[in-house]
């Protein structure tokens, strides 16, 4: 700024595998999240599993030029334009995504308000209200959107966990959006209470766990990057070990498991390279070799079988992010790559949600 099983060398009944599964089950729940092993998950039924992507709002019509990787394929736009987010829910929508996941991660010390002028913040937390209120006139008229998460963060400011801004944070996000009849059921939930996912900066300063702060009015899940590289976060399988989601991930990417079955887990077009050439730390980078990356991704997903599919992302375009067309991640319609990604994306979670 994000197992396949042992052989069963033995015959049992479906009741007994059904009943070993569930004591298999309850044992990975009594477990500290450190001690979870990829071999102890279940994978979440395909009918239960749901796609996200990562939404970018900060472009302006004015800000493309050099730091954009390339241009979509609707031309520059400002993230409040009415008629770009309209086109892009009913992408989004038919492709199968279940959910955006706006990006405020870099916002903690901001509160919008209409009558103040901010420019920055005002186009990111401004143009979440019109994301909101275009999903809300399209499902009146009977239109298909996803849902909406609003993804928080302290990137940079690990104390806001404990000195009240990110409870302010999750206020606002309650008052505004939660609380509002027109909005709330625009917004995705998981286990019954809005979705709220914390960014806490790459690498993580909380090394030994996950923050203590908690608001009961959501369910609260925390992310850092590149969990693949931090190994006091991932067990030697790839398995997170505090139920960090990640933003990235180079080589197999990491998973939380939440009662047991894997939780989440990011799904990226490319991936940037770590380092330089002949530096011990040095990992090249993973293109996206015409879709490639981005189909080796989604079949780990399949053969994990996480809650979440967690594409990174729709349109982030920046260069800092993004340094070129080949290592980029965005899935928007682009002129480089017209509907590729797109298109790869509709056919990848189709076989995600069915189990192939």
């Amino acid at each position: 700024m994000r197992i396949p099983f042992l052989p069963l060398f033995a015959i049992i009944s479906l009741a007994g595998l059904c009943r070993a599964q569930e004591v298999r089950a309850q044992k990975i729940q009594a477990q500290e999240p450190s001690g979870k092993s990829a071999m102890d998950c279940i994978p979440t039924p395909p009918r239960e599993r749901l796609v996200g992507i990562a939404y970018s709002l900060w472009h302006q019509s004015a800000n493309w030029d050099n730091s954009a990787w390339g241009t979509p394929s609707l031309g520059t736009y400002a993230s409040n334009n009415r008629a770009v987010i309209r086109r892009h829910a009913t992408m989004l929508a038919d492709a199968g995504v279940d959910f955006v996941w706006l990006d405020w991660s870099n916002d903690i010390n901001y509160s919008y308000n209409p009558n103040k002028a901010c420019p920055d913040f005002d186009m990111i937390e401004g143009a979440a209200f019109t994301v909101f209120d275009e999903y809300a006139k399209m499902r009146a008229a009977g239109k298909k959107t996803p849902n909406i998460s609003i993804f928080a963060g302290v990137t940079g400011a690990p104390e806001a966990t404990e000195d009240g801004r990110l409870q302010r944070k999750a206020d606002q996000i309650w008052n505004q959006f939660v609380a509002n009849p027109l909005y709330r059921p625009l917004v995705q939930l998981y286990e019954g209470k809005p979705l709220l996912v914390v960014y806490v900066n790459t690498p993580s300063p909380f090394q030994n766990g996950v923050p203590k702060w908690n608001d009961p009015r959501f369910s609260v899940r925390w992310m850092t990057g590149y969990i693949s590289e931090q190994s006091n976060l991932r067990t030697p399988d790839q398995v997170s070990r505090h139920g960090y989601w990640s933003w990235e991930d180079r080589g197999d990417q990491t998973f939380p498991i939440h009662n047991g079955h894997p939780e989440a887990m990011v799904i990226t077009a490319a991936t940037r390279p770590q380092g330089e050439p002949g530096e011990p730390s040095y990992i090249p980078a993973s293109p996206r070799a015409d879709g490639a990356t981005f189909r080796r991704q989604w079949a780990r997903a399949r053969k994990i079988g996480p809650k979440f599919g967690m594409v990174v992302s729709w349109n982030e375009w920046i260069k800092s992010e993004q340094p070129s067309a080949q290592i980029s991640k965005d899935v928007e319609p682009s002129r480089e790559f017209g509907t590729l990604y797109l298109d790869l994306m509709k056919e990848e979670i189709a076989a995600f949600k069915a189990g192939r």
